[in-house]
C-alpha cells in the first residue's frame, strides 16, 4: 500500500525532509472522526404490504412508522397501487372528514419525495406538511381531481428539505349518491443517516499525535546515522 507523504518546511522544523503518516484509509478516517460523517441513504417506499387488515393505528415498514392522527383509517388487501393501502370511508350525504397520519423514521431526518392518493368518486383535498424539530419547513395544499377509483402521484417539490416528520391530512367531502372511500398508497422518502461531529477527547488526540511520534523516530534515527 502506498504512502501518504507532507512536505515539513524550513521554518516549522528547520530542516526539510518528508514524513510517511500513515495510509489514505487511515487519514480519511482522522478526518471523518474531526468533521463528522453524512451519508444519504437511496429512496425506500412505504407500501403498506405487511399490514394487518383492519383498523390501522401505526405500522412499521423499512424502519419507517405511520401512526393515525385522527381519522378511521383502516388497511385493507383487496385494493391498492398494488394491494394493500389505507383508506377510510364518508358516509352518502355527511360532511367532509378529515384524516390524518403522521410518519417518522425513529427520531432521524428523512427527505419526502411523493405519495399516491386515492378516491373512489370524489376529488382529494390534501395537505401535506413537513417538520423539524416540530417547526413546520414545509406546507403545501392542493385537490387531486376526481381520479375515478385510480391512484395519482403528488410529488413535493421541496424533496431537498431534512424533516424528522410528516403529517399529509386527506379531507373526504362524501357523495350524494354512496359511501366514498379515500387514501394513500407508496409513500416514498428517502432517509438520511449522519454522525454527529465529536467532542475532542484524548483518544483523538492520541490518533493525531501518532505522525509527529512517527516523525520524531526518523529523526532521531537519522541524526544518529550522520553523527556516529
Amino acid at each position: 500500500m502506498n504512502k501518504i507523504y507532507f512536505w515539513k518546511s524550513d521554518f516549522a522544523l528547520t530542516f526539510k525532509f518528508l514524513v510517511p503518516i500513515a495510509p489514505a484509509a487511515h487519514l480519511v478516517t482522522l478526518l471523518g472522526l474531526l468533521l463528522g460523517v453524512h451519508q444519504t441513504a437511496s429512496a425506500t417506499t412505504i407500501t403498506f404490504e405487511k399490514a394487518s387488515v383492519g383498523t390501522l393505528s401505526t405500522y412499521t415498514e423499512s424502519g419507517f412508522t405511520t401512526s393515525v392522527v385522527s381519522g378511521p383509517w383502516v388497511a385493507i388487501d383487496s385494493y391498492g397501487n398494488p394491494a394493500p393501502f389505507i383508506e377510510f370511508t364518508n358516509e352518502a350525504g355527511q360532511n367532509p372528514l378529515a384524516a390524518t397520519i403522521q410518519i417518522t423514521n425513529d427520531d432521524s431526518t428523512f427527505k419526502f419525495n411523493s405519495v399516491d392518493l386515492y378516491s373512489s368518486v370524489t376529488p382529494i383535498p390534501y395537505v401535506i406538511t413537513g417538520l423539524l424539530n416540530s417547526t413546520p419547513v414545509f406546507s403545501f395544499e392542493g385537490t387531486v381531481p376526481n381520479t375515478f377509483g385510480n391512484f395519482q402521484t403528488v410529488v413535493n417539490s421541496n424533496s431537498n428539505y431534512l424533516i424528522d416528520s410528516l403529517t399529509i391530512s386527506l379531507t373526504n367531502p362524501a357523495a350524494t349518491c354512496c359511501s366514498n372511500p379515500m387514501g394513500l398508497d407508496n409513500i416514498t422518502v428517502t432517509p438520511i443517516s449522519t454522525t454527529s461531529v465529536p467532542e475532542p477527547n484524548s483518544s483523538l488526540f492520541f490518533l493525531l499525535g501518532l505522525p509527529f511520534v512517527a516523525w520524531l523516530r526518523r529523526a532521531t534515527s537519522d541524526s544518529s546515522l550522520n553523527n556516529p
